[in-house]
């Protein structure tokens, strides 16, 4: 069984509550699921929410939606996401965000077949624009590691702790040429990632998930939609190194 965790909170510096931001007349976190849905390999999609009362508008949303949801621990990722599944016992989870409107399913279900057929802990990819990437996770790996983990507190930052392919099995899904833009940006960090995610969705929502390659060419063919927000800096580990400590116990000993 493979379970997508689409992880939400409305807690945020930069962008505070943008998860709950109409795009066509639908909160921004419903169009991950949305895209989520649209992938043939998912069995099951998990709203991931805090029991912190600020997060309370979402779970009111997944109720009228019907979707399933979770409130769990607020600072311990990873703990909420393995609480959330254990009930089902799932082989893998797809994680994804919930401030990605433009995730792109094509990956997922790519992602997936990669995954299975290398036996992998961790897959994901480099080469996609930045908001239309997912990470698929071994379950069983993950529910060990936690254990594991000196600052699991930080886990929000989970990709950190979870791409280090000098400890275990990675893989990094190589995509078809016409995908390959790393250097496009269609996460919602900042207000104006939104005027970019709305530019896309103003010309090509029609009421379904957009296929991922006319993302990617409705941006190739406007770079002035493409250049908003690209000046805007990813945060590395190497910015919160000091803070973020992504080691494991037997890294210490």
């Amino acid at each position: 069984m493979i379970i997508a965790c689409l992880q939400v909170r409305l807690k945020s510096k930069r962008f505070p509550k943008k998860a709950m931001v109409n795009v066509k007349n639908k909160p921004l976190f419903l169009h991950v699921a949305e895209r989520i849905n649209s992938s043939k390999k998912v069995d099951k999609l998990i709203i991931c929410t805090s029991k912190n009362k600020q997060d309370l508008p979402i779970i009111d949303v997944c109720k009228k939606q019907n979707i399933e949801y979770f409130a769990g621990e607020e600072d311990d990722v990873v703990k909420r996401y393995i609480d959330a599944v254990s009930k089902y016992e799932p082989d893998h989870i797809v994680r994804v965000t919930g401030d990605n409107p433009c995730v792109s399913f094509e990956f997922i279900d790519l992602a997936i077949k990669e995954h299975l057929s290398k036996n992998s802990k961790y897959t994901t990819t480099d080469d996609l624009p930045r908001g239309m990437r997912s990470e698929i996770i071994d379950f069983n790996f993950l529910r060990n590691l936690h254990v594991k983990l000196v600052d699991p507190a930080m886990t929000e930052y989970m990709s950190w702790y979870l791409d280090r392919p000098d400890k275990w099995k990675v893989v990094k899904v190589n995509m078809p040429q016409k995908l390959k833009r790393s250097h496009y940006r269609l996460t919602v960090d900042k207000k104006i990632d939104l005027d970019v995610i709305k530019k896309v969705y103003d010309v090509l929502y029609k009421g379904t998930s957009i296929d991922s390659y006319k993302i990617v060419k409705f941006l190739d063919e406007n770079q002035d939609v493409v250049m908003l927000n690209s000046s805007i800096k990813q945060r590395l580990h190497n910015d919160l190194k000091d803070k973020v400590d992504i080691r494991t116990f037997d890294e210490v000993s």
